[in-house]
């Protein structure tokens, strides 16, 4: 399995908004790191052009 640290996050699992602010990563689901299918999709190069 490919597990690829979150740069959302750089690894931590926990987002900082500000200076006492915090919330969990939503992209690795404060796990700090993508796996598998997830890290495969997240690093696709994405089509936004309209169809």
């Amino acid at each position: 399995m490919v597990s690829k640290r979150c740069s959302h996050c750089g690894g931590s699992g926990v987002l900082r908004l500000g200076g006492h602010s915090f919330r969990t990563c939503l992209d690795c689901l404060g796990q700090g790191s993508l796996q598998g299918s997830l890290a495969d999709h997240l690093a696709a190069p994405r089509d936004i052009s309209a169809a």
